[in-house]
């Protein structure tokens, strides 16, 4: 049984409520003023953390009295960062894994979708740090999963994403069984049979397209995957940096580190090959994105001669097959 949290002493972020500081007036500790009882609805949230941020903290806060059990899986954060993880899964109430090094996001996925599996959970909700539920979301996306299964041979159930800066909705590709034809992995809701039926997720791909491999792989066993009109998720889209000549924003580029550019690049060409066949739409949308994220990058970004030389390295390896952490970020 897990008892009520007194969350008075509780560190959660600037955006839950504030902060505690000395008489300098330096930033200490992150104070959470709220005291809320767990749910019992046998959901098990399963966060991926790296280095997370003070805000990334009042985002635990704010899931942990809307699921049964939190598990977070840290993929090597520093000491400090760690610190404040250990002092918040005591003060929350949740289970923290600490892996030591990046993993990766499959491996890290995995370890927390089977704690909760070995924990008696029926439900597991995924999520990345930066991303913060709204009021009552998770009891929305268990009542709509109730409600697209009786439509539609459903395993997996998505929010709607909003950024938390803009406000704007991110436009959502629909398969033709009116679905969404792939979906990231934060915010999403899957029974935990849905993992013996279609497999854990893609530890070989480290990092990228992770989320698009496992839509893919349970549209490939016979199964769709739902939309939830109701639940939101706030959720950054990112922030992109912009290219401007005589003052006009012509495109924005993601400026990601050459390591990063190799697993775009491998896992994309991975996944063409593997998926191609079946799903050629998706293997078209990868070629396009990879063609102007090499033409953005080699007008725009740093580096760019290094980046350029991991993403023909990234492709060779992901048509030979070359899979798992081969490059250090």
């Amino acid at each position: 049984m897990m008892a009520s949290i007194d969350y008075q002493s509780c560190i959660c972020c600037k955006a839950a409520m504030g902060y505690a500081g000395n008489r300098m007036g330096q930033v200490v500790e992150p104070i959470f003023h709220t005291r809320r009882r767990m749910s019992r609805n046998q959901v098990c949230a399963v966060i991926v953390s790296f280095q997370p941020r003070p805000e990334d903290l009042g985002n635990l806060a704010k899931i942990r009295p809307q699921v049964e059990k939190l598990v977070v899986v840290d993929n090597g954060s520093s000491v400090e960062k760690l610190r404040l993880l250990r002092r918040a899964s005591q003060e929350l109430d949740f289970e923290l894994i600490e892996n030591g090094e990046n993993l990766g996001i499959g491996a890290a996925l995995n370890i927390g979708v089977r704690w909760a599996e070995a924990n008696g959970s029926q439900w597991v909700a995924l999520f990345d740090q930066d991303s913060t539920v709204t009021e009552d979301f998770i009891a929305q996306m268990l009542a709509d999963f109730e409600h697209c299964a009786r439509r539609r041979n459903i395993l997996l159930l998505v929010p709607r994403y909003r950024d938390p800066v803009t406000g704007v909705e991110r436009v959502c590709g629909l398969h033709e069984d009116g679905g969404p034809f792939v979906t990231i992995t934060s915010g999403s809701l899957l029974p935990m049979d849905a993992f013996k039926k279609c497999g854990y997720f893609k530890e070989e791909l480290f990092i990228y397209t992770v989320d698009d491999e496992f839509s893919l792989r349970v549209r490939s066993r016979g199964y769709s995957i739902g939309l939830s009109p109701r639940a939101i998720l706030l959720h950054a889209s990112g922030t992109p940096s912009y290219y401007s000549i005589f003052g006009r924003q012509w495109f924005g580029t993601t400026n990601y580190r050459p390591g990063v550019r190799y697993y775009v690049s491998r896992n994309r060409a991975w996944m063409s090959l593997k998926y191609g066949t079946r799903y050629p739409r998706w293997a078209r949308g990868a070629l396009r994105a990879s063609f102007l994220d090499l033409c953005k990058l080699t007008i725009a970004e740093d580096y760019r001669w290094a980046k350029i030389k991991m993403v023909f390295r990234g492709f060779c390896d992901g048509v030979l097959g070359r899979m798992g952490k081969t490059v250090t970020l």
